[in-house]
């Protein structure tokens, strides 16, 4: 690494005043990129952060629902019922898990299942690529008129 910073700035002495200004002038606009990219960045980071929320909060409501139809079903099938329940509360720990992680812990997590589990990973992209299109389609103003 030091080597090539001072290889660059022996190329830099070798072109003279003018590769000074050039490389001046370059490491400036580094910068001034650098600064209003951060902007930007904040607010994907709050966007995605109050998806993620809204996306909880809407799991949860999920997993209430499938608890009051395994509720209903006590009575008649009751080992059906158990099944439903155990499978509302895997929903609703997945909400607070999304809750409380952060957006890099969540990609992180889905790195590593990727690797693991490729072809589940893609059908699980492909239905929420479904979902989040239907959702967009009518939540849309079009859709509501």
């Amino acid at each position: 690494m030091d080597d090539r910073r001072s290889t660059k700035e022996a190329e830099r002495k070798s072109a003279g005043p003018l590769g000074e200004q050039v490389s001046s002038a370059a490491a400036e606009a580094q910068e001034a990129l650098a600064s209003a990219a951060e902007p930007l960045q904040d607010k994907a980071r709050q966007t995605a952060d109050q998806q993620k929320a809204a996306g909880a909060d809407h799991l949860a409501k999920v997993g209430d629902a499938v608890h009051s139809a395994a509720t209903d079903l006590e009575h008649d099938m009751p080992q059906l019922a158990g099944y439903i329940h155990s499978a509302a509360a895997t929903l609703q720990d997945a909400s607070n898990s999304l809750r409380t992680r952060s957006i890099e812990d969540l990609v992180g997590i889905y790195n590593d299942f990727s690797r693991k589990q490729p072809a589940a990973a893609f059908a699980g992209s492909v239905l929420a690529g479904f979902a989040l299109s239907r959702f967009l389609k009518s939540s849309s103003p079009r859709a509501q008129s």
